[in-house]
């Protein structure tokens, strides 16, 4: 038998009333309350009825955009800032608006989007691939809430979410590079667990492969996609005698780090190596010289985002699960003319 709200009730020792207000975050009880209350909803594993909820309340023209939102998070994911702008660019020209809901008080994956559904106070959700969980798609499923998840889950799921190819991107990236007549390729990226790392290398590594060409085990360098680590890594490869002729750096950051260490080491950009990376911003404008990336117009990503959450809104039965956002080659100088 399903658990009711009464039964929270009861086992919480409170009112009827007072489960409802936690359910809708009322700021008429106390925390203590409030903490108490979703302690036994997650014991009892009770699922509020949002599409009842919603129902009565009709709609509230208002999506949560779900993310970390700590000091300093901006540096750390410059993407997201921009993908919230294309994303409330969408939705403000349909009349609704977003509300920020920070994570990095969770204590597992999924915590706040789980009360966030719960509570009934939102049409729509949207939130990273990051902070969601088993439990998060289940609810959204069986509730069939409006979402969009951003980047494709961790895990195989029915949820709609939308992401960008960054297989493709790498596989750009690398042809590139390899046409442009660098051989002997390296690559620097992000963590070694990061996805978007790679995907990028995964998808180099099969470009290369097509033109006859590797990346050898000892040309990649996995960092924390710090400056001072990337430098660190460049230095390694490019202080060997056996140097790399071309390096494919991961993101922006990255990029950074690697071209501080080329200036250090008095090598010359294209001349004597060549060098690629991906995201026209926030650092590629400030490198000298301008180098060449794969762009990826992340803005336009937001908009794609509000435009199928909107379509899901008027449809919840409808699923999408895609690859979008075609990426664009801007040749800076830091390759080579295309050989032909």
């Amino acid at each position: 038998m399903a658990v009711t709200i009464k039964d929270v009730a009861r086992e919480a020792g409170v009112s009827f009333s007072t489960v409802s207000k936690v359910v809708n975050n009322s700021h008429e009880i106390s925390e203590a309350t409030a903490v108490r209350v979703r302690e036994v909803m997650r014991r009892l594993e009770y699922t509020p009825n949002v599409r009842a909820a919603s129902f009565k309340r009709r709609s509230t023209r208002n999506i949560a955009f779900i993310n970390v939102l700590q000091k300093g998070a901006g540096f750390v994911n410059s993407h997201m800032f921009e993908i919230l702008c294309g994303v409330n660019c969408g939705l403000a020209r349909k009349g609704y608006s977003v509300t920020l809901i920070d994570v990095s008080g969770d204590e597992k994956p999924g915590d706040t989007a789980n009360a966030v559904i719960s509570s009934g106070g939102y049409d729509g959700i949207i939130v990273t691939n990051w902070h969601i969980n088993r439990d998060t798609a289940t609810m959204l499923m069986r509730n069939s809430f409006p979402h969009i998840i951003v980047g494709k889950p961790l895990f195989e799921s029915q949820v709609c979410w939308l992401d960008t190819n960054n297989t493709l991107y790498g596989n750009i990236a690398a042809r590139h590079i390899a046409d442009s007549g660098a051989r002997d390729i390296a690559f620097i990226g992000g963590t070694a667990e990061d996805g978007i790392t790679s995907k990028r290398l995964d998808g180099a590594r099969a470009a290369l492969e097509e033109s006859g060409l590797t990346i050898r085990r000892d040309n990649i360098r996995f960092t924390d996609s710090s400056i001072g680590e990337s430098r660190a890594a460049a230095l390694g490869l490019l202080t060997r005698k056996d140097r790399p002729d071309g390096i494919l750096c991961g993101n922006n950051m990255v990029a950074m780090g690697t071209m501080k260490a080329i200036h250090e080491t008095g090598l010359n950009l294209p001349e004597d190596l060549q060098l690629i990376t991906f995201d026209e911003y926030p650092f590629s404008r400030i490198m000298e010289p301008p180098p060449t990336i794969v762009s990826i117009d992340v803005y336009d990503f937001g908009e794609q985002v509000a435009s199928q959450l909107l379509k899901n809104i008027r449809n919840p039965a409808l699923h999408v699960q895609s690859y979008i956002t075609l990426p664009e080659l801007i040749i800076g100088k830091t390759t080579k003319k295309a050989e032909k």
